[in-house]
């Protein structure tokens, strides 16, 4: 699988206190961490990246190589799909609070959309070698953290039936 290339030249964001206190802030208040205790947050923590991406940027498009979940901390994104004929279709936009990219952590298959900045966004980022590293690290929480992607991936999985059972 090709390595996956879409941060290597983003600007990581501060790496001090703030950074760490603004992260935490954010992931408490998402379902995908929500039933982490104190010190699985702080852990959680020191695996995560935060990155600041310009507004109107793609961040990765739909097939590039796949290797990081991503939360968005502040900011819109817009996720695009291409249909049959290749045309963009817009799926959704996602804002602050959003997880994308639950199955790059999972496998390393491509990207099945394409993300584009709507305005500067700024995300945390754990790539699929630091969630590896951490489920050998504290089992126990990769657990966890594992279930709640498989709840968030069957909960689309259920979204997204219900809309092609409408188009039949």
């Amino acid at each position: 699988m090709p390595y996956d290339r879409s941060l290597d030249h983003r600007e990581l964001a501060g790496l001090g206190t703030a950074y760490k206190d603004v992260i935490r802030d954010h992931l408490i208040a998402i379902p995908l961490t929500e039933e982490l205790d104190g010190d699985e947050m702080t852990t959680l923590i020191g695996f995560v990246r935060a990155y600041r991406i310009p507004g109107d940027e793609v961040l990765f498009n739909e097939g590039d190589a796949a290797g990081y979940l991503g939360i968005v901390i502040s900011g819109r994104m817009r996720v695009t799909k291409r249909n049959l004929a290749g045309e963009a279709r817009e799926l959704y936009v996602m804002g602050p609070g959003k997880v994308f990219g639950e199955m790059a952590i999972l496998d390393q298959e491509p990207r099945s959309a394409t993300l584009t900045t709507l305005e500067p966004t700024l995300i945390a980022v754990l790539s699929r070698d630091n969630f590896y590293r951490l489920c050998s690290e504290r089992a126990g929480l990769g657990v966890k953290l594992l279930l709640k992607i498989s709840r968030v991936l069957s909960q689309r999985l259920r979204r997204m039936s219900g809309q092609f059972v409408d188009k039949i």
